[in-house]
């Protein structure tokens, strides 16, 4: 009988440490799974050592075991006590529908996290989100329902000067300076609001061959948003920055037109921020994955140039398609470069080339068709293009890197612009 009384008491005392368990790993906010661990587990291990004393029945056991269970109702709860009292006070999320301790205790505007990654947001805090994808909050703009290059729309109902609602750059070590740089030049001509993209591939990590992958990686996105943080030389107003560990082919594009935005690339790089933690071969590839985000993304993506302010010819490869003659319209009405020229390469016919120097006659821009240009060497286009502003390509190469060559080199030779696909 007595056995049978130890062996329920350890058995509730288990199933108490059970439910603890599963709070600990359901519940929403700091503030309920601390609830869980003091209360439940408190309990659950008081139970248990109740079912050992009446198991072992000896003088010393039961000592112990006494000690122990009073050292636990005496620390738990006051050890949860003052960690939700620093979490409230923190600014930790609250998940609460009613805030009890509101005009009591004081409390952040944001989360310790919020407001220590990398140093950046200490001063002036922009928005930090670290919600799933589907919910992360976009910088301030005025949404339109449709997207920047849509192929159901005529060519008279294209908008060729609405410009777009939104910059959203990738921040990827260690192209960050240049990145950053061209994203808020981008914003500031428009007017729109600025949302910078940090994310760590879990993927790397997982498949890292060197130890403690993940504070490797977090030590060289560190360095890409403080190098942010000093291009930008402060903190514009309208400017959100997310941070995430996960997919980078989710998080990076925008899922949706609503928000019009333009995606900005760097030309090379990966979301392991150059730590190489893998075999060198997959280094390699994982710049390929720059061109999936890029065909996921729900509007144009541009791939920044090592190159600013030279040149006035804007290239476009046509192909003929009514994608690319979209895209080359958007480019030249939304006034992306300052160019006085337009080069139409490939297959346009008479009515996409009519189009589009109508557009460009709006800019005092000059177009130019040249049926097939002559290059050489294997590239796209002759040296003469190379010191053109920008190219439209109407779609990536397959891979960034192959045989030992970048994919700029594939352009042209000496192809140092930017590129918008």
């Amino acid at each position: 009988m007595t056995a049978l009384v130890a062996l329920l008491f350890k058995l509730v005392g288990t199933g108490f440490l059970a439910v603890a368990t599963i709070g600990v790993l359901r519940f929403e906010d700091s503030f309920q799974r601390m609830h869980a661990a003091t209360k439940a587990g408190t309990l659950g291990a008081g139970l248990v050592l109740l079912g050992v004393i009446i198991t072992k029945g000896s003088l010393d056991a039961t000592i112990v075991a006494l000690l122990t269970l009073v050292f636990l109702i005496g620390t738990m709860p006051v050890a949860g006590h003052l960690l939700g009292r620093a979490a409230y006070i923190s600014g930790a999320p609250l998940r609460a529908r009613e805030d009890a301790l509101a005009g009591i205790l004081p409390r952040a505007a944001h989360s310790l996290e919020q407001r220590t990654v990398s140093a950046f947001l200490a001063g002036n805090a922009p928005v930090l989100d670290r919600r799933p994808a589907q919910g992360r909050i976009a910088a301030p703009t005025t949404p339109e329902p449709r997207a920047l290059v849509q192929d159901d729309l005529p060519y008279e109902d294209i908008p060729y000067d609405a410009g777009y609602d939104g910059v959203r750059f990738a921040l990827i070590a260690p192209h960050a300076r240049m990145v950053t740089r061209r994203a808020m030049r981008l914003a500031g001509a428009k007017g729109t609001g600025l949302t910078a993209v940090a994310v760590i591939d879990r993927d790397c990590i997982d498949t890292a061959r060197v130890p403690a992958a993940r504070d490797v990686i977090r030590a060289k996105l560190a360095q890409a948003i403080e190098e942010m943080r000093a291009e930008m030389g402060g903190c514009p107003s309208r400017f959100a920055l997310t941070y995430e560990e996960g997919d980078p082919l989710k998080l990076i594009p925008a899922s949706s037109n609503e928000n019009r935005e333009l995606l900005v690339l760097p030309t090379d790089g990966w979301c392991h921020h150059g730590a190489r933690v893998t075999l060198p071969v997959f280094e390699e590839r994982m710049t390929d994955k720059l061109f999936e985000v890029a065909e996921k993304h729900m509007g144009p993506t541009l791939f920044v140039g090592f190159r600013e302010g030279e040149g006035k010819r804007l290239v476009v490869m046509h192909d003929g398609s009514r994608r690319v003659q979209r895209l080359a319209a958007w480019a030249i009405g939304t006034g992306l470069w300052p160019v006085s020229l337009v080069t139409l390469v490939g297959g346009a016919d008479a009515s996409q080339r009519e189009a589009l120097q109508a557009v460009a006659a709006d800019r005092g821009v000059r177009v130019e068709h040249v049926a097939r240009a002559r290059a050489s060497g294997g590239t796209m286009l002759p040296r003469a293009y190379a010191g053109a502003a920008a190219l439209v390509l109407p779609r990536l190469p397959q891979r960034a890197i192959g045989y030992g060559d970048f994919w700029y080199d594939n352009l042209a030779p000496g192809w140092r612009g930017d590129v918008l696909v």
